[in-house]
């Protein structure tokens, strides 16, 4: 066999190949396991919406179906979603997140990823104004260990939760603009010297 490298073993004629084995080991895994994506714990980095009520009920999913492995859960990442982002502002009134669907899917060697929820401000129990935003995605090719099924389930829940929260967003601006407070206000300048300012004193000559 050329090209293979091999060792002689001591005090015998037997040869041992060490080479082949490891290489296709490698190879299998470099193929079998896709790289994970990053990602941060929770979705309280991205730009909090600030509702204009009291409180926020978050209210778990319905339809949520998982087929294992299944590491990230949809209807977990999206009832945290819900609670990371919307922030109750207000003094009165209250509002509801609801997960309607969140389910990972298999189909053979299919992957399918669907992410639906709604925000609603309510009066007593009646629904005045909402918000609704939906994420789908599908993956094929995630190769045949318990491993690899796993890190392509979680990558594609990544991915699904970031459509997720940009669509959600821009649905809850367009839709619920006149429930929405400013995220980031910005304080009053007030000028030096004046009455509610900071007043100036001169340090004492030494």
């Amino acid at each position: 066999m050329k090209g293979i490298p091999t060792h002689r073993l001591a005090g015998t004629g037997r040869r041992l190949v060490l080479g082949a084995p490891l290489l296709l080991l490698a190879a299998c895994g470099g193929r079998d396991l896709p790289p994970p994506l990053p990602r941060v714990d929770g979705y309280a980095y991205l730009t909090p919406l600030r509702v204009n009520v009291a409180d926020i009920e978050v209210l778990e999913a319905v339809d949520a179906r998982v087929d294992p492995p299944a590491p990230l859960v949809p209807a977990v990442e999206v009832a945290r979603m819900g609670r990371d982002r919307l922030v109750p502002s207000g003094t009165t009134g209250r509002a509801r997140f609801v997960v309607e669907t969140a389910s990972l899917t298999r189909a053979g060697d299919g992957i399918a990823v669907l992410l639906r929820a709604r925000v609603e401000i309510l009066d007593n129990d009646r629904r005045v104004a909402f918000a609704e935003a939906e994420a789908r995605r599908s993956t094929t090719g995630g190769g045949g260990s318990t491993a690899a099924r796993a890190r392509a389930a979680e990558n594609l829940v990544i991915r699904a939760m970031e459509d997720l929260n940009v669509e959600f967003e821009l649905q809850v601006r367009r839709n619920l603009r006149d429930w929405l407070l400013e995220t980031t206000p910005t304080a009053p300048v007030v000028p030096i010297d004046s009455p509610e300012g900071i007043q100036r004193q001169d340090l004492p000559q030494g």
